[in-house]
C-alpha cells in the first residue's frame, strides 16, 4: 500500500516525475520495448539461474547431515548482515551512473563508478574483519546448539576473506545496470556461480564437509570480484 501511494504521488503529483496525461503520449514504442527487454531479460535470467544455483548448493550440503545443513542456513543468514552495505552502495551507483550517462557526462559516470566500487570494497572489507571476529557470537544469537555454532562460525570465518571482493562484484553490477548493460555482468555472474562455485562445492564437500562448500564460495566470490 505504501509503495502504491508513493507511485501515485510520483506519477501524478510530482512536478518532475508526473506522467504526461495528454492522450497518446504514453503509447509504448518498439524502441522503448526493445530497450526494456534488452536490459530486463538478462537480469531476469540471472536471478532465475542464481536461485537455481542456491538450490544445488543446498542439495550438495544436505547429504552432510542435519547439523551442517542447519549451520549452512544460519551462516547464510548471519553473513547477509555484512553484504547489505554493498547492495546499498550498488543501488546508489546505479542511480549516479545512470543519471550521469543520461546527462551525457560520461567522465562523471566513470568517477562515480570508481568512487562507489572503492567505497564498497573498503566498507565490506571492514565488515569482513568484524565477521571474522564475531562469527561465534553471531551464530550464538541464531542458535543455542554448540555443534551448529562451531560449524557455522568456521564457515563465516572462511567467507570473511571474500567480503571486499564480493563488494566489488556487487557494486560493479550496479554500475553496469546504471549504464544500461546487463548482459556482461549477467554472463560473468552465471559463469562464476555455475563454473566455479557449484563445481568446487561438489568436489570439496565429500572430503572437507561444510567448510569445503564455503571454501568454494570464498574462491568463487574472489574470482567474481
Amino acid at each position: 500500500i505504501t509503495s502504491a501511494c508513493m507511485m501515485y504521488y510520483a506519477c501524478f503529483k510530482s512536478k518532475d516525475l508526473q506522467l504526461n496525461t495528454v492522450k497518446g503520449s504514453f503509447k509504448p514504442t518498439r524502441l522503448c520495448i526493445n530497450k526494456a527487454l534488452r536490459i530486463g531479460c538478462p537480469m531476469g535470467l540471472q536471478h532465475l539461474f542464481m536461485c537455481s544455483a542456491q538450490i544445488f548448493i543446498t542439495a550438495i550440503v544436505a547429504p552432510l547431515g542435519s547439523i551442517p545443513l542447519a549451520a549452512n542456513s544460519f551462516a547464510v543468514t548471519a553473513e547477509s548482515i555484512c553484504y547489505m552495505p554493498g547492495y546499498g552502495i550498488a543501488d546508489a551507483a546505479t542511480t549516479l551512473v545512470g543519471q550521469s550517462i543520461g546527462a551525457s557526462r560520461r567522465k562523471l559516470a566513470k568517477q562515480f563508478a570508481t568512487i562507489t566500487v572503492t567505497m564498497g570494497g573498503i566498507i565490506m572489507g571492514i565488515m569482513g574483519v568484524l565477521l571474522y571476529m564475531f562469527a561465534p557470537l553471531m551464530m550464538g544469537i541464531l542458535t543455542p546448539v554448540p555443534e551448529i555454532i562451531a560449524q557455522g562460525a568456521a564457515a563465516l570465518r572462511i567467507e570473511a576473506f571474500a567480503e571486499p571482493f564480493f563488494a566489488i562484484a556487487i557494486v560493479s553490477y550496479g554500475v553496469f545496470v546504471g549504464a544500461g548493460d546487463t548482459l556482461i555482468p549477467c554472463g560473468i555472474n552465471l559463469a562464476s556461480m555455475w563454473g566455479v562455485r557449484i563445481t568446487l562445492s561438489a568436489m570439496l564437500a565429500p572430503t572437507m564437509g561444510l567448510q569445503g562448500v564455503w571454501t568454494a564460495m570464498c574462491i568463487e566470490l574472489i574470482f567474481r570480484g
